[in-house]
């Protein structure tokens, strides 16, 4: 007598890819393991991905403003891969840039360029267009200097980079690849106090000062011939705060505004229209004294992320005017900086120890530890800016910008989230060596 046995591998190739739709991606690497039919299923057809990939961390790049950055859009097969590398801490690491001075720089991230400031200097790295690796070196763009003061924040604008100075000033520079140069185009000469953040529309430049006052003012003719420009039409808002940060929403009509906090019933953190200049949204929250904002990005026009020095993210609705979630950091240090993917990730800079932390707007903990430095001398130092894009992690210490690469093969393991242990109720975290 003859039993028929009903086996997998002997169904159709569209009836598995129904079957593997309804796997997670961990049983279906495990499937890709069974026989090279199954491998081949999985690993080498995006049919099988496509649906599983929105809900990657860093790798689902489902938005545009994500992708704007991607070096490299990850075919579906791929993301899944790429993405485990990130959570458990699979990379290679790798020096971009280091100079003898100890600063607090800025990072910005395109496509095709890592920009960086740190005293008086501006400077641009080409990004090579693989993911395999990034090369710099030659692909490299130097800023003009200006001797008027040191930069503080920047941020690329159209074919420009728009710079803050400590002295006030604000400086147009205009990117020349040809020649590797970027020369400065236009001067704005009319701040009195230290531009300590500083963002762009279409039509305005807006910039946070020290001295607690927000200049929204029209960007410079750059039809003229003229360099410096001491009257520009303007719009001041003051808060009575020193500002720390400063977004323009993505929308553009709209920017929000993180302050020390160090102000007596002067909340940190603020959003104002751009063409009545004045504040729409008040969080309802109550604030710890100094709990200043330091850094803070737009999910989507009614979804902000901040973080500053009461070491918390939060996450906050316009629409409801509050916190809807935060997450803690992990060594209890305040948090310098943040990147989003605008979706689920998040990746925030910490004040010691070189830490970057990976997060999951989905879970309450978080998912993986970066110690980026290079050297034990720079092991003290905060992350100032941190940016990332679906397969790369920039950070800039004081001396250093290091570059974590998570795609290719043969990477190092470091996973220093299994190495770390709860002490209380809190979810505080030591390391266990």
């Amino acid at each position: 007598m003859t039993t028929n046995t009903m086996r997998l591998d002997i169904l159709p190739n569209d009836v598995l890819l129904m079957i593997f739709d309804h796997c997670d991606e961990h049983d279906l690497l495990r499937l890709s393991e069974v026989c090279s039919r199954f491998y081949d299923l999985v690993r080498r057809s995006d049919m099988t991905w496509i649906k599983k990939r929105k809900q990657f961390l860093v790798t689902n790049q489902m938005s545009e403003r994500f992708r704007e950055r991607c070096n490299t859009i990850l075919p579906p097969r791929s993301t899944c891969f790429v993405s485990q590398k990130w959570q458990y801490g699979i990379y290679r690491k790798e020096m971009v840039f280091t100079q003898k001075t100890k600063l607090m720089p800025w990072l910005r991230l395109t496509n095709d360029i890592l920009w960086w400031c740190g005293g008086n200097e501006l400077l641009g790295f080409g990004r090579k267009r693989t993911m395999i690796d990034s090369t710099y070196g030659n692909n490299h763009y130097t800023g003009e200097i200006y001797t008027g003061g040191d930069i503080c924040k920047f941020v690329p604008w159209k074919d420009f980079v728009i710079c803050g100075y400590t002295n006030g000033a604000i400086s147009y520079f205009l990117k020349r690849y040809g020649k590797n140069k970027c020369c400065i185009v236009k001067l704005l000469l009319n701040n009195d106090s230290s531009v300590n953040a500083i963002d762009a529309t279409s039509e305005n430049v807006i910039a946070g000062l020290e001295s607690g006052t927000i200049k929204i003012q029209r960007h410079p003719d750059m039809d003229t011939s003229e360099r410096n420009v001491y009257n520009v039409s303007e719009t001041c808002v003051n808060l009575r705060d020193k500002v720390r940060s400063l977004s323009v929403d993505p929308t553009g009509v709209k920017f929000a505004v993180g302050s020390a906090g160090t102000t007596q019933d002067i909340p940190p953190l603020h959003v104002i229209d751009i063409e009545s200049h004045t504040e729409i949204d008040t969080m309802r929250h109550k604030w710890r004294h100094g709990a200043g904002i330091l850094d803070m990005v737009w999910d989507d026009p009614n979804t902000l992320l901040t973080c500053g020095y009461d070491t918390y993210i939060r996450k906050w609705d316009l629409r409801t005017e509050r916190c809807v979630s935060k997450w803690v950091d992990p060594t209890d240090a305040s948090l310098y900086c943040i990147s989003s993917d605008h979706r689920y990730t998040m990746v925030t800079g910490t004040q010691y120890n070189c830490l970057a932390v990976l997060w999951d707007q989905r879970k309450t903990d978080f998912v993986q530890l970066y110690y980026v430095n290079m050297r034990e001398s720079s092991r003290r130092s905060p992350i100032y800016s941190i940016q990332f894009d679906n397969t790369h992690l920039y950070c800039a210490t004081d001396k250093h910008v290091i570059e974590l690469n998570f795609s290719g093969r043969l990477h190092q393991k470091f996973d220093y989230k299994a190495m770390y242990i709860p002490l209380d109720k809190h979810h505080r975290m030591r390391i266990n060596y």
